[in-house]
């Protein structure tokens, strides 16, 4: 008798470590990561479009592309809008400058309105020299008000437009030039360097 019940505890306590063994492990769950979320008020909690964060538009369309936004909404959404086209136009031309003027260093040898010696790069006095230049052509390609309130906006430069744009860039840069600085003074010279400017950023 004795003997029996101590196998029936002996039974009892290797089911009990059974059904502990086929207990599944607690999983816990990994937070969702996304690839991008709004600005405002809701920053790192609401998800976003790829491209409010990723400026990237169809590269057989649109030379170079640049995100626009706008939080205040005082105005209203029209101007909200407005605003965020401004931001994105001065984003896009700063690049499009930036890209451009430095090529003309690179091609010409030029030290930049400022006459600093060294670096080819386009200085803040280089961009100073041509913000009158206004890019022509600009489209709008998508247009969100999130909610978080902000408003955003994504332009391109479309390819048709790119070289007119090119032309009057180097144009207006080399007329800031330093008249020592100047190799590049004449029409059909400025046009064979914004001819080759333009193909060079082609891509």
């Amino acid at each position: 008798m004795k003997k029996l019940i101590m196998l029936s505890v002996v039974a009892a306590a290797l089911t009990g470590c059974q059904t502990i063994q086929q207990q599944p492990a607690q999983q816990v769950a990994s937070p969702v990561v996304h690839e991008c979320y709004y600005f405002g008020n809701s920053a790192n909690t609401v998800p976003a479009p790829a491209w409010i964060c990723n400026a990237e538009a169809n590269r057989d369309e649109y030379m170079r592309s640049a995100v626009g936004f706008s939080g205040n909404t005082a105005g209203g959404i029209a101007h909200q809008k407005n605003l965020a086209i401004q931001q994105g136009q001065k984003e896009l031309a700063d690049q499009v400058k930036t890209e451009i003027i430095t090529s003309v260093k690179n091609k010409t040898g030029t030290l930049g309105v400022d006459g600093a010696v060294g670096g080819t790069q386009a200085t803040s006095a280089d961009l100073d020299s041509v913000s009158n230049v206004v890019l022509e052509g600009v489209e709008t390609i998508r247009s969100l008000r999130g909610p978080d309130g902000y408003f955003y906006v994504l332009l391109g430069l479309p390819r048709q437009v790119f070289k007119q744009n090119v032309e009057k860039i180097v144009d207006k840069y080399q007329e800031q030039q330093p008249n020592t600085q100047n190799n590049v003074s004449s029409v059909e010279q400025n046009q064979k360097l914004a001819d080759d400017i333009a193909t060079a950023l082609n891509m």
